[in-house]
């Protein structure tokens, strides 16, 4: 027997047969008023379902990688990642992840290390609201290549391939190509033997759940049962781990069927392990699948308003800043997403791609003028595009041929290493049809990467080589350029006093001492994701001529040579034993004086050097007479190990995780010295703030003329 269960109060109605509870929970689903609908989970109805135990997701890339990780670590779930293609498969098994995304470093090796969090209680069975960490015998996240056996073994099979815009035929530039989604279904009905449940997990156009159906039907050995379900991620790049772990809404969409009910409470027992019961909300595949593209598609035109705006303030002297503050002041329109920009981008927020899924369903539908009004949102995010373009053109006197243009940021946002459809690709293009000399700097996006979006822009490779340039830091870009434009809001970038970031001392020089030839950039991995330690700016910084023994090849750690007696100190990593604490001692490390038996060249006498896998990737200036019986600088020796070894030796899996929800730890960015920058510029000096992100007016006490998005440029005084 089976009992209603009142959304409202809770209380327990009649028991019911199962059929008449099916029938019962079918008619309020149809009866019941949106609203009413809209509050309702799962549990409204109890139904018997069956327990997950391992969930199969094909695709790796922005969503299910991230979704998979934090899947793995908040559940009790086993979860394999597959994808057929093998490089990737490779970096998501690295140190190195394919992606970045703050605090996915960390959630993938907690879950790869079998880490579990469990919740402490006090001797009243109270939560305390902390948690600690046990540790399975078996690996919670896989990444594999063997697909069909992830299938076999799986209970639930997430579908989280690519679903980009048509490139050709009927459809071409609005429609989604579905190549990849009916592969995936295609590939499931043939391999799976038993019964599956199928989570289209992909944003897709209304309706594909019911192809997937029809093809996993027709398709399935004999006696196999398929039970689809939709349930599409609202991720924001940048902020996607923090947004699965406390998520706003699961939406969870089905046939409103008893199969369809209990396949939906199925997926929604495996959220609830971390997701409170009243955010998992139910309702039929359609709407589950309309409601992604209609989410993404009203974001999307908030940007496109507050841009259109942006125009109207530049020509009448208002601020786009005060005005969009002003408006989200008011409860009905709220102030998210209404930050003045280049355009909007990306790849998982899926902005452009989503409204032209709606625009060629409502043309398909016959809703002309619904798809005309769709248009006209992604019309105006180009149009953005191309203002911000003559703007600049138009400040440069009308000409930028031969001039350098410091492009700093490619990814679409900040926090992310997306560049899909990033308002900069566009930019870039343009500077070079107009004969510019483009230095392109991002603290995150690979240099292939950036090239490889250029000559799919439509970029000529020849053109793009002689005109454009990636560069290793922003103060090499911003050499001898005629004008910086800001297109990511890094905040590196940033020179506001709210920013609590902090120059380096070494960042003070005069930028024109810049080596922009010099290609030892320095890198430590920080929880395996890039992070620039200090960089190399002259060659007698780095002095490769010079060679000193290090105890092991693959040596990590701190190496010191004191110049007083030729002494090699080492500071290698250390796990701390149980119970203690690896800060315990001098920044994490522990001193080694063992035989030396390997060569690494460019040691620096009196220097901290830093060292990674055996290679020397920073050394920091410390004078030996300031070095400590320990090796350390005087007064260091219980510095943070941060301070000097900004990457893992100084932090456990166990106390990385030991907060409920994760805090990324990594290194706080530091901010560009405005001052250096302008030293090494040509006059006039011009920067063009995409982003809003730059205190003009201490720019203009440096020199700069500032022009920014939805704001008056900098008066110059004749």
């Amino acid at each position: 027997m089976l009992h209603l269960t009142s959304a409202s109060t809770g209380d327990t109605a009649m028991a019911l047969p199962p059929d008449a509870a099916f029938a019962s929970a079918n008619s309020l689903e149809r009866s019941a008023p949106a609203a009413g609908r809209l509050v309702k989970s799962t549990g409204v109805v109890e139904l018997p379902h069956k327990t997950v135990r391992r969930i199969t997701c094909m695709g790796s890339g922005f969503v299910g990688g991230p979704t998979s990780a934090v899947i793995a670590y908040k559940s009790d779930v086993e979860v394999t990642v597959v994808d057929i293609n093998s490089d990737r498969i490779s970096a998501w098994k690295s140190k190195s992840l394919p992606i970045y995304e703050p605090g996915l470093d960390e959630i993938v090796q907690a879950a790869r290390a079998r880490v579990i969090p469990t919740q402490d209680h006090d001797s009243h069975g109270a939560n305390t609201g902390f948690d600690h960490i046990t540790l399975d015998r078996r690996a919670k996240l896989v990444f594999s290549t063997e697909v069909d056996q992830a299938i076999v073994d799986a209970d639930l099979i997430f579908v989280c391939v690519n679903t980009p815009t048509k490139a050709h035929g009927i459809g071409k530039g609005s429609a989604a190509d579905l190549d990849f989604v009916e592969a995936a279904t295609r590939n499931i009905a043939r391999v799976a033997t038993q019964d599956k449940i199928v989570v289209e997990k992909s944003t897709v156009p209304c309706r594909t759940a019911q192809s997937i159906r029809e093809i996993l039907a027709a398709n399935a050995h004999p006696g196999v049962r398929f039970d689809v379900l939709s349930n599409p991620e609202f991720l924001a790049e940048g902020t996607a781990i923090r947004d699965l772990l406390n998520p706003d809404r699961i939406i969870i969409g089905s046939m409103p069927t008893p199969a369809g009910y209990r396949a939906a409470a199925t997926l929604a027992g495996v959220y609830e392990q971390w997701v409170p019961r009243e955010r998992i909300i139910t309702m039929n595949l359609w709407s589950s699948e309309l409601s992604k593209l209609a989410a993404n598609a009203m974001l999307a035109q908030r940007i496109s308003s507050v841009n259109a705006l942006s125009a109207i303030c530049e020509a009448t002297g208002a601020d786009v800043d005060e005005v969009s503050y002003a408006c989200g002041l008011d409860s009905r329109i709220g102030p998210q997403m209404l930050k003045a920009g280049p355009g909007f981008g990306g790849s998982t927020s899926c902005f452009q791609k989503d409204i032209f899924n709606i625009v060629y369903l409502s043309e398909s539908l016959h809703l002309y003028e619904i798809a005309d009004y769709w248009r006209a949102v992604i019309n105006m995010n180009e149009h953005q595009k191309q203002r911000f373009t003559k703007r600049i053109i138009s400040c440069l006197y009308n000409n930028l041929a031969g001039k350098r243009l410091a492009v700093l940021g490619f990814a679409f946002k900040k926090d992310t290493s997306d560049t899909r459809e990033s308002p900069a690709i566009t930019l870039v293009s343009n500077f070079v049809a107009e004969r510019a000399r483009v230095a392109i700097y991002d603290p995150r996006v690979r240099e292939d990467q950036i090239w490889r979006e250029l000559v799919n822009y439509g970029g000529d490779a020849e053109m793009l080589k002689r005109n454009v340039s990636v560069c290793r830091t922003a103060y090499e870009a911003c050499l001898a350029a005629d004008a910086v434009v800001i297109m990511t809001e890094w905040d590196e970038f940033n020179n506001k006093s709210t920013a609590r970031t902090t120059v380096k001392r070494e960042d003070r020089r005069p930028l024109a001492r810049l080596n922009v030839n010099s290609s030892t950039r320095a890198y430590a991995s920080t929880r395996g994701a890039d992070h620039e330690v200090s960089e190399t700016l002259s060659s007698p910084k780095l002095d490769r001529s010079a060679s000193f023994q290090v105890p092991s090849r693959k040596s990590t750690g701190v190496v010191i040579k004191d110049p007083s007696n030729g002494e090699i100190k080492t500071f290698t990593s250390q796990r701390p034993s149980s119970g203690s604490s690896p800060l315990q001692s001098p920044v994490g490390l522990s001193a080694s004086f063992q035989s030396p038996t390997h060569q690494v060249p460019g040691l620096r006498s009196g220097y901290v050097n830093i060292l990674h896998d055996g290679t020397l990737i920073s050394a920091q200036q410390f004078p030996g007479e300031y070095l400590t019986s320990t090796g350390f600088p005087a007064g260091r020796e219980k510095a943070p190990a941060t301070d000097m070894l900004p990457y893992t030796a100084a932090s456990s899996i166990e106390e990385r995780f030991q907060a409920a929800d994760i805090t990324p730890k990594a290194a706080t960015p530091t901010r560009l010295d405005w001052a250096r920058i302008a030293s090494g510029m040509r006059k006039p000096m011009f920067v063009f703030d995409g982003r809003n992100i730059l205190d003009h007016g201490k720019l203009e006490a440096l020199g700069f003329r500032v022009e920014a998005i939805g704001k008056k440029g900098t008066v110059v005084s004749e």
